[in-house]
């Protein structure tokens, strides 16, 4: 079994951003993907070069903060107060145009930082719930050259037609009332007969910033320490498991 242990959230706060890059340099966790329009994404990428972390990918956002583009060509994504709608039963309604624009404006971003990404996944995996979404999203990691998660079994064609690299199987399970040493052992071992699995987590410190703008804080504390622990190291040891990243799908 080839697994990635996926980080999101990269730059949303400082200590989520230091508490992901620990779980990288210390534990288990292999990759990471960064919110470009987060408070701390200048500052994790620096922080990232420092530590020669390597495994960022780019999570496309619709649903949090300010977008990268100026507001006046965005105006369908953005509330009243400028920062993106937060209903996601929502996006049916956006302009597509400007979907697709925020979306390539967020990429760019990130590839100005000086760093390569490794993939693209999204915020709330919002590209799954809207065919047209899905598209738009196919259309940029087919342009860019670079891995999708995969989130829905219902479009599996859509990435073979279009070449788009991708794991055989994912699962977000390990998150909220599932985050424990044992479910995290039972997941691993549930996805056991995969090629290629990537598992989503969220670690991080739960800064005052942090505790202002989510409800998912402490948890992630929780998260860090699981993924850090020489247990679960022992363990990916005896199911030799390999730990990989989305450069090598």
């Amino acid at each position: 079994m080839n697994l990635i242990i996926n980080a999101d959230d990269f730059g949303l706060t400082k200590g989520v951003t230091l508490g992901i890059l620990d779980s990288m340099e210390k534990g288990i966790v292999t990759e990471t993907t960064a919110m470009v329009n987060g408070n701390c994404f200048d500052e994790g990428i620096e922080e990232a070069k420092r530590r020669g972390i390597k495994g960022i990918g780019i999570h496309l956002n619709l649903t949090w903060g300010k977008p990268v583009l100026h507001l006046n060509k965005v105006i369908t994504l953005i509330n009243d107060k400028g920062v993106f709608k937060k209903g996601y039963n929502e996006l049916g309604k956006y302009s597509l145009n400007e979907i697709e624009m925020e979306l390539k404006a967020q990429i760019e971003r990130f590839f100005a930082s000086g760093f390569q990404p490794t993939h693209i996944d999204g915020h709330h995996h919002f590209y799954g719930l809207y065919p047209q979404l899905m598209k738009i999203v196919i259309k940029l990691s087919k342009e860019y050259s670079l891995p999708l998660r995969f989130v829905n079994e219902e479009y599996r064609e859509m990435y073979k037609i279009n070449n788009i690299k991708t794991t055989s199987g994912f699962t977000s399970e390990f998150y909220g009332e599932n985050v424990s040493e044992e479910r995290l052992k039972g997941i691993i071992l549930k996805y056991s007969s995969y090629d290629t699995v990537e598992i989503m987590v969220h670690p991080g410190y739960a800064d005052e910033e942090l505790n202002l703008i989510s409800s998912y804080n402490s948890i992630r504390k929780k998260e860090l320490d699981i993924l850090t622990s020489r247990q679960m190291k022992a363990f990916i040891k005896e199911q030799r498991i390999e730990l990989i990243g989305f450069k090598n799908l």
